[in-house]
């Protein structure tokens, strides 16, 4: 009986706590006058017709974050090279836009990285990294609009099959073929692997 007493004592406090003091700061609703008297109703009307709004905080260009108006993209492709063959696949980035990148071969392979800066073809070209090896992982911040990715040639006896995987800010990729051709993957979907 004593628990039964005390449930309805505290749903009576709580009833005149809502009537007198919630909803007349919240809802301006004061059916008591009491909201009005000790100053609760101008609570509400202080705040009456004001959506707060979220604050919008800018990122800092020299921070670690770095917007873009570019949307996400991901890429997986396979290139089969026999023994003496090469293949260059590379990516339209814009300026700051960054791409993570993982590749692996079956074997060593000879690679490039390398980029050309737009309207200026090959002739202005630049290496970033380039040897020997049977795999690549890292990421890469493009430092003026042009085509950026890979060389690959297969300079062992056997086949060799390289696997790329990239995810970043870029709309193209192209393929460039030991035939002169030229080969674009227009990537205006997010791709899944």
């Amino acid at each position: 009986m004593t628990l039964a007493k005390a449930t309805l004592a505290a749903l009576a406090v709580a009833g005149v706590v809502l009537v007198t003091a919630v909803l007349p700061a919240e809802y301006g609703i004061d059916p008591t006058g009491v909201g009005g008297a000790i100053g609760l109703t101008a609570l509400y009307e202080a705040g009456a017709g004001v959506n707060p709004s979220p604050a919008v905080i800018t990122a800092d260009p020299s921070g670690p974050l770095v917007a873009t108006p570019a949307v996400y993209k991901t890429d997986v492709m396979a290139f089969t090279l026999a023994p003496g063959d090469w293949i260059e696949y590379k990516y339209s980035l814009d300026t700051g836009a960054t791409m993570l990148y993982t590749w692996s071969a079956d074997g060593e392979v000879e690679f490039d990285f390398h980029t050309e800066p737009e309207g200026k073809g090959a002739a202005g070209s630049e290496s970033f990294e380039k040897g020997e090896a049977a795999a690549g992982h890292g990421s890469y911040r493009a430092r003026y609009n042009g085509i950026h990715g890979w060389y690959w040639r297969n300079t062992g006896r056997s086949e060799v099959t390289v696997r790329l995987t990239t995810a970043g800010f870029y709309t193209e990729a192209r393929q460039f073929r030991p035939d002169g051709t030229t080969r674009a993957k227009y990537l205006d979907d997010v791709d899944t692997p």
